[in-house]
C-alpha cells in the first residue's frame, strides 16, 4: 500500500508539469511566427507581424472562450480526463502547426490547442482539493 504523502507528492508533481506545458506550448512560437507567416505568403511581406499576432493571440483568446466549460465539465466528468484531453489537445494542435501548409491551418491549430486546454482552471480546482494545509 502507498504512503498517502507519496499520493500526493506524485499527483502534485504530475499536476505541476501540466501546469509548465501550457504556457510553452502558448510561448513557443513567440521567436519565429512572423518568419512562419512570411513562408506562407500571406500578404505582401509587409504585414508579417501582424499576421503574427493574429497567429500568437488566436490560442489565448480560444482557451478564454473555453475555460469555464472545461472546468463545468471537469466537476461533471472528473478532473483527470479533462486534464488529460487537455494535454493531449494541446499536443495535437502543436503538431498541426508545426506541420500547417499554410497561415489558415496554423491559426485553426492554435485556436484549437486554446479551446481544447482548459487546464489552467481544472489544475487550480486539482490543488485546492488535494492541499488541505493552505500555508503550503
Amino acid at each position: 500500500m502507498n504512503a498517502p504523502g507519496l499520493n500526493l507528492a506524485t499527483t502534485n508533481t504530475t499536476t505541476a508539469i501540466c501546469r509548465v506545458a501550457e504556457p510553452i506550448a502558448l510561448t513557443s512560437i513567440f521567436p519565429y511566427s512572423w518568419v512562419m507567416v512570411k513562408d506562407f505568403h500571406v500578404d505582401n511581406g509587409n504585414n508579417a507581424s501582424f499576421y503574427a499576432g493574429i497567429l500568437i493571440s488566436a490560442f489565448s483568446l480560444a482557451e478564454a472562450l473555453t475555460g469555464m466549460l472545461w472546468g463545468a465539465l471537469s466537476d461533471r466528468v472528473g478532473r483527470k480526463p479533462i486534464l488529460i484531453s487537455g494535454c493531449a489537445g494541446t499536443t495535437a494542435s502543436l503538431i498541426l502547426v508545426g506541420m500547417a501548409p499554410n497561415f489558415w491551418v496554423a491559426l485553426a491549430g492554435r485556436a484549437l490547442g486554446g479551446a481544447l486546454n482548459g487546464n489552467i482552471g481544472v489544475i487550480q480546482t486539482m490543488v485546492g482539493e488535494l492541499v488541505k494545509r493552505p500555508e503550503h
